[in-house]
């Protein structure tokens, strides 16, 4: 608890300074509800905080009962970023297309389909993969070649999928273990936990999909 409260105001101080350039918006939500010492502040500030934590150590949920966890807005604050992604996909396109002539994320059905649920909390492995794939498809595979030289997490999402989804132990063993450890280090960027395994069921699990 001591290094969690220890990172968030570190944190907490980066994002001031940075301002406009600030980029997380929990954490400018939590300082500006401070600021604005309005009566549902405490409110915010117990939700964003209660995020933080369970997302830098998700094993802590086992601790809590599942209305602590409701208390802490994640359902909602997915659906908000899920909104959030749909309108800076169609700020890209115009700005894209100004320039260019043509949409920078290309929309298509799968497009239109992944943009709908992409805001839906995920609650298991089958969840996490659907995921993965759907960022793929909008960050990467949409975009085709039109962003070659300047691709930003885009290369993260790649990662995720190419772990999730390709065999990486081919090759010198020096090169399999920096891909493993670059695939852990981003996975635990995303999820905080340094493993993907604990998300996976047990095989006794993958027929009957009851544990």
């Amino acid at each position: 608890m001591r290094k969690f409260f220890e990172d968030f105001t570190r944190e907490l101080s980066r994002q001031v300074e940075l301002g406009q350039n600030a980029t997380d918006s929990d954490v400018v939500t939590f300082q500006r509800s401070v600021n604005a010492n309005v009566k549902s502040g405490a409110r915010i500030r117990h939700e964003i905080l209660l995020r933080k934590l369970l997302a830098k150590s998700p094993m802590l949920t086992s601790a809590f009962e599942p209305t602590v966890i409701a208390e802490s807005g994640t359902s909602n604050r997915v659906n908000q970023l899920g909104m959030s992604i749909s309108e800076l996909v169609h700020i890209a396109n115009k700005a894209y297309a100004g320039k260019h002539g043509e949409d920078l994320f290309k929309p298509t059905n799968n497009t239109t389909r992944v943009l709908t649920r992409i805001g839906k909390s995920i609650a298991d492995f089958d969840g996490y993969e659907q995921l993965i794939d759907d960022l793929y498809f909008l960050f990467r595979e949409s975009v085709g070649q039109r962003l070659t030289s300047s691709w930003p997490f885009f290369a993260e999402v790649n990662t995720l999928r190419t772990d999730l989804r390709h065999d990486v132990d081919h090759g010198p063993s020096g090169k399999v273990r920096a891909k493993r450890r670059g695939h852990a280090e981003t996975f635990a960027k995303y999820s905080g936990m340094a493993l993907r395994k604990p998300l996976s069921p047990p095989i006794s699990c993958w027929s009957r999909r009851t544990c």
